[in-house]
């Protein structure tokens, strides 16, 4: 048998490759530059921290009240708590966002990552951020993320040179003279008192839900006014449930009176404000649902400017070949996708522009109305003052729509006292934005919240996020009174109520500053004309009993609501009579 010798020596060794050897004599120097990175962090973390302690000192700052009602990190619990509010039959504004400030009116909280993120109620914050530093502020880049899925990028979700063209660009368009055109809210108005329905032996009109009416009414006076002729979205759901023929745009009038399309629009509005209130991981509701209502949403104002751009380039062919211009269709004097056409041909700005104004006229007009509709059926003497007035003031309505601009516009409304304060505290109780915020771009100064007391100046550091809640700030009984949850419309009488309408920012129903909303004298006019040829036409308003908005607590705010981009009842459900019947 042959004895196998083992071999004790060591293997030869392999000569490292150039390669190898880098890599090895690299590690070093990236530990090393990972840890000078590190350090020259710490120390510019230690000055920047220093520079703004000093900046705070030198202007007098003190820290601001930190809240308490968060246990987790991050506020996790209280993030929680609010995105699940309506699932558990609470109210987000009263139970969670408006409470903390009765108490404390400016205060900070912590949010994701640690950012200490500060609320406020006062109205020289308010001031500050809108008005006199107004420079120092911007929307923010999380809100742009937050919005642009829907609206695309337009004046609401801009900042700093495009925020200004497309400002330049839309104010034009809500000039005084443009909102006094109410031919089409006379229409619609017609429209939709058809669509409550025929009266009962006693005068009635069934108990409904109206909210879903008045939605369309809305979005029909906005699509005149924002492409120069109505969807007609009431009148194509009329004659679709009775099958009667029409002359309608199937491709706009009937989607844009499918429940589908309005379930669509409610629904990206709830989803935008989720990613909003989700702060850094807004990209959680980025689900197949909110896809599909945003898709749905973006069909009509795509398929108008499509349509329009289609027409201008059929228009221009056709003159090239004549040689000659051809006749116009005839439309409505104002149209803003119309003037828009005229600098921009550019398919997607056109479509946001155009999307972003839709959007905030529906929202904004049909929040104030329905508001207004809660309000009045809860207090059936300020209905009846208001009738006696209108009745008393405006002549009746026309027979025929062509006599409506001669009897009712923007003066006459205006001039209407009692009208205009049973809109101003509507907006008080409910103004259609409740919350609002921007982020500092520099470091700045708040000129209250500070201290003890809360009346020193707070520093805020270049980033960092302010929340003012509108909703809170309107219902403060130091500035409003012991019934500052009351609806009294009799409280704008007193001289000083009506300045901080004009010069005060306890009451900033539509922003203020340079960024105040342009459809504000749009919205009060197409309410106000609304409300007018409402109480001409009916002379009781009848809550559902079993609603929760007829129920004595409804009264101080706890309607159930629905809070998206705006604040809305959750519905109205009522019945009207009819006057002389």
């Amino acid at each position: 048998m042959t004895a196998h010798r083992i071999d004790f020596r060591p293997a030869p060794s392999v000569p490292k490759t150039p390669s190898e050897d880098m890599t090895l004599l690299s590690l070093p120097i990236l530990w090393a530059a990972a840890g000078l990175y590190i350090v020259w962090r710490l120390i510019s973390s230690h000055q920047a921290e220093r520079r703004f302690r000093n900046f705070a000192t030198s202007h007098g700052c003190e820290p601001v009240y930190q809240a308490q009602d968060q246990k987790w990190p991050w506020g996790l619990d209280r993030m929680y708590k609010v995105l699940t509010a309506r699932k558990r039959g609470m109210d987000p504004l009263d139970d969670y966002f408006a409470w903390p400030l009765y108490e404390h009116p400016t205060l900070q909280r912590t949010g994701l990552g640690g950012a200490q993120n500060i609320e406020t109620i006062e109205p020289a914050n308010v001031k500050a951020i809108l008005a006199t530093k107004f420079d120092d502020w911007v929307i923010g880049e999380r809100r742009h993320r937050a919005l642009r899925p829907c609206q695309g990028h337009n004046i609401f979700t801009s900042d700093g040179a495009f925020w200004q063209h497309s400002r330049a660009l839309l104010r034009p368009q809500f000039a005084r003279e443009l909102v006094n055109d109410l031919e089409a809210t006379e229409k619609a108005t017609r429209t939709l008192f058809e669509a409550f329905g025929p009266v009962d032996g006693e005068g009635w009109t069934e108990l409904q839900d109206v909210k879903p009416m008045l939605l369309r009414f809305v979005l029909d006076t906005a699509t005149s006014f924002l492409f120069g002729e109505s969807v007609e979205s009431q009148r194509a759901l009329m004659t679709s449930k009775t099958g009667d023929h029409d002359d309608l745009d199937p491709d706009t009038g009937r989607l844009a009176g499918s429940n589908e399309f309005a379930e669509a629009f409610d629904e990206s509005s709830y989803y935008m404000v989720t990613r909003i209130r989700l702060q850094q991981l807004y990209f959680l509701s980025n689900t197949k649902h909110f896809k599909k209502a945003i898709a749905i949403f973006k069909t009509l104002p795509n398929r108008i400017v499509n349509q329009r751009l289609q027409q201008q380039k059929q228009q221009k062919q056709h003159e090239e070949e004549q040689g000659t211009p051809s006749e116009p269709k005839q439309k409505r004097r104002f149209d803003l996708l119309s003037s828009l056409m005229q600098h921009t041909k550019d398919e997607t700005e056109l479509r946001d522009q155009t999307l972003g104004v839709l959007f905030a006229s529906r929202d904004t007009t049909s929040s104030l109305i329905l508001w207004t509709l809660l309000l009045l059926g809860q207090h059936p003497s300020i209905y009846q003052k208001l009738r006696r007035i209108v009745t008393e003031t405006f002549p009746s309505p026309p027979s025929h729509q062509e006599e409506a601009e001669s009897l009712l516009d923007f003066t006459s409304l205006k001039s209407c006292r009692y009208i205009q304060h049973v809109l101003n505290e509507t907006l008080r109780l409910y103004q259609s934005v409740p919350l609002n915020s921007r982020v500092a771009v520099r470091d700045t100064i708040l000129p209250v919240g500070g201290g003890r007391d809360g009346t020193k100046p707070i520093a805020i550091r270049k980033g960092q996020q302010v929340l003012w809640n509108i909703y809170a700030m309107h219902r403060r009984k130091d500035l409003w009174g012991d019934d500052a949850l009351e609806f009294i419309p009799e409280r704008w009488e007193d001289p000083r109520r009506s300045r901080m309408v004009g010069d005060g920012f306890a009451y900033t129903p539509f922003s203020a500053g340079p960024r105040i909303c342009l459809g504000q004298q749009y919205a009060l006019t197409e309410a106000g004309y609304w409300l007018v040829r409402f109480v001409q036409r009916y002379d009781a308003i009848q809550l559902d009993p079993e609603s929760a908005a007829a129920t004595a607590a409804a009264k101080h705010g706890r309607v159930k609501k629905t809070i998206g981009l705006t604040l809305a009842p959750m519905e109205v459900r009522l019945r009207v009579h009819e006057a002389g019947l």
